[in-house]
């Protein structure tokens, strides 16, 4: 697995914000679903799918998710017709895990290796130097992958110096790394850590020297 699943679930989302003078910043999240509404003629757009039998044409469900701060009085509305839902955890989707300190580092979880059951264990983990909220691009050093090795065992790869790429053509966001671990693996989450933390400090001592 690459690196591009976690940063999708770390870095390709966007907060609300407040407005600067909120004195108690909190969302109010809720749903709206109205159920078989009828479109009206003068309402909204015109029905232009191209699909004739299409499940949104006279009659549709509408679902709106409202996101409000009672203190400041923003209210943000987003609502369409045909929609998903999926009620999920935290180790699913990669995101809302606390992260885990190893070897100077602290670990970001991404979602698992397969979205199937029995993969539980992230499938990356991004490398950070310190702690924080919510990671941005200036905070990731380094990635740790999962993988199978020649029998099927779990293994990890690892890799510094992320060059970011945004989203583009309707594929997510990846890294190039500046250097990996290579082709033999770690047998460990730790052990694949302890490389990425010896690389940081050998990089950075390499930069101090030059500097001089």
């Amino acid at each position: 697995m690459s690196s591009s699943d976690a940063i999708a679930a770390h870095l390709e989302w966007q907060p609300f914000t407040h407005r600067p003078d909120c004195a108690k910043p909190f969302w109010e999240v809720d749903q709206q679903t109205e159920n078989d509404k009828r479109r009206l003629r003068r309402e909204g757009p015109e029905h232009s799918c191209p699909n004739k039998e299409c499940g949104h044409h006279d009659h549709y469900d509408r679902f709106t998710l409202r996101v409000l701060c009672r203190s400041c009085g923003t209210a943000h509305l987003i609502s369409g017709e045909e929609y998903t839902t999926r009620t999920t955890t935290t180790v699913r989707t990669g995101y809302g895990q606390s992260p885990k300190r190893v070897a100077g580092l602290w670990l970001y979880p991404g979602p698992p290796l397969l979205d199937l059951r029995g993969y539980d264990s992230p499938g990356a983990y991004l490398c950070s130097r310190n702690k924080v909220d919510r990671l941005s691009e200036d905070d990731i050093v380094g990635v740790i992958t999962e993988g199978r090795g020649k029998r099927g065992g779990t293994i990890y790869h690892a890799a510094i110096g992320p060059d970011f790429r945004p989203p583009a053509g309707g594929l997510s966001g990846y890294a190039d790394w500046a250097k990996t671990s290579g082709e033999k693996p770690f047998t460990s989450v730790t052990a694949a850590a302890k490389w990425v933390a010896a690389e940081l400090d050998a990089a950075a001592t390499t930069k101090t020297q030059e500097d001089q």
